[in-house]
């Protein structure tokens, strides 16, 4: 039995066994989350709860002002742009944008594996907003919503969390650094459904973390799984081996995108780039300890 195969096996049983720490919603995400549960709940109260969190309340304003969110005109304070976004969408950004909070290590080997997950997920939130917004530009996919695929695609590697903390909590596991992103790209899919579970997040949240990267998964109707996994491929977070440009024809023929002409759009430039600038200024990714 090789060593990775050993450590798969101890790792999935820990997780069947409730055995395995998983991460809990950063505190601002489930004060959020519950205020916007309470069917009495004003606007201005959730701006408030938002604003304890100086670096989320400026993100917020940030992501208000995108294309992607319909910015137009500019949102300079927490209020306007909640009240711009509305209650559900508030929800959803929120949670999303204080994500980032969990993305901490201690450690050398796992500090630079959570930045470049991080980064990742940075990436392809980008991307898959920014397809979304030129796809809705041409009049397709209005039923999706762009705060619902901003936060699936910032949580699509959450599982690599609970195994980045067996590494800091048990270091002698993992023989070397590569060791632990083979097993962190092995495990990342059913630990992540595991984590969302545990959160209750909503179906086809779950499916989006369990199934992104099973390519033999493929959903009857485009959805937020889709375009994930598009901006993970064309991001190069995931490197195939068919030819790049003919793994992006697949899209096309489900109708994730109408032609590969969409990269070329002035709406997708500008929501990538809004959206990127939101999670790139501010306080961002930290090292703890």
């Amino acid at each position: 039995m090789s060593s990775d195969h050993a450590l798969l096996v101890q790792l999935l049983g820990k997780v069947k066994s409730g055995d395995m720490v998983l991460p809990s919603l950063p505190e601002v995400a489930i004060a959020v989350r519950e205020l916007a549960r309470q069917p009495d709940c004003a606007l201005s109260d959730l701006a408030s709860e938002i604003s304890k969190d100086p670096a989320l309340a400026a993100r917020i304003v940030s992501l208000s002002n995108s294309a992607a969110f319909g910015g137009v005109s500019k949102s300079t304070s927490v209020i306007a742009a909640v009240t711009r976004l509305g209650l559900d969408r508030t929800r959803d950004l929120a949670v999303a944008a204080a994500m980032q909070q969990l993305f901490r290590s201690s450690r050398s080997m796992t500090w630079d594996l959570m930045d470049e997950i991080w980064r990742h997920n940075v990436e392809v939130a980008s991307c898959a907003c920014a397809v979304l917004a030129c796809q809705q530009e041409l009049g397709n996919l209005t039923g999706l919503s762009a705060d619902t695929l901003l936060l699936a695609a910032l949580i699509h590697n959450i599982g690599a969390l609970p195994v980045l903390e067996e590494a800091e909590t048990q270091p002698k596991l993992f023989a070397e650094r590569e060791q632990l992103r083979r097993v962190t790209q092995l495990l990342k899919a059913p630990i992540g459904r595991t984590v969302l579970l545990e959160w209750g997040f909503e179906d086809e949240m779950v499916e989006v973390v369990h199934r992104w990267n099973d390519f033999s998964f493929q959903s009857p109707e485009v959805g937020y799984l889709d375009l994930v996994r598009l901006a993970a491929i064309y991001t190069r977070e995931v490197v195939l081996a068919d030819p790049f440009h003919s793994v992006l024809e697949m899209f096309v023929t489900k109708g994730v995108i109408p032609s590969l002409d969409l990269f070329g759009m002035e709406t997708y430039f500008l929501t990538y780039n809004e959206i990127k600038a939101s999670f790139d200024s501010g306080p961002g990714f930290r090292r703890t300890g």
